[in-house]
């Protein structure tokens, strides 16, 4: 398992409680590091119940596009994240997604070939049943990152 420690710091970031004390761990230990600080952000998309319905339709209908540009609000809370890693001296670089974000979390790491990945513990929330010690061990097994989970 090769471990990347020269790879940039990973941390999923959103507004709420626990992904600020990722994002502080981050900061800390991209400071530690030297090395770049890669916020990723995930809109969960609901399915638009006006929209087509082609969410992994059997028939070859072409699957929904993904905005290319982030929604204002997610863009905002990429925002408020980078000018605080800034403001700490940390390089940033910002990735969104769409859907489940375990999966662009994890996609997101291994692309860039961090060395670490920061998540927040949460604890009533469907992240936290997609972060459980289940996935947070399979994103270190599958990505040959460290993971730090704050709670």
């Amino acid at each position: 398992m090769t471990h990347h420690h020269d790879g940039p710091v990973v941390v999923g970031y959103n507004d709420e409680e626990p992904a600020q004390r990722a994002l502080e761990r981050a900061i800390t230990e991209a400071q530690e590091r030297g090395a770049k600080l890669v916020i990723v952000s995930v809109e969960a998309m609901p399915l638009d119940p006006e929209g087509p319905q082609n969410f992994g339709t059997l028939d070859d209908s072409p699957a929904r596009m993904i905005p290319l540009v982030a929604p204002p609000e997610l863009q905002e809370t990429m925002n408020r994240a980078r000018d605080q890693a800034e403001a700490a001296g940390v390089r940033t670089d910002s990735v969104w997604g769409a859907g489940d974000p375990a999966r662009t979390i994890a996609d997101a790491a291994r692309e860039r070939h961090a060395s670490v990945v920061v998540l927040g513990a949460h604890h009533h929330s469907f992240m936290g049943r997609l972060f459980g010690t289940d996935v947070a061990a399979e994103v270190e097994r599958e990505l040959g990152s460290d993971l730090v989970v704050v709670d």
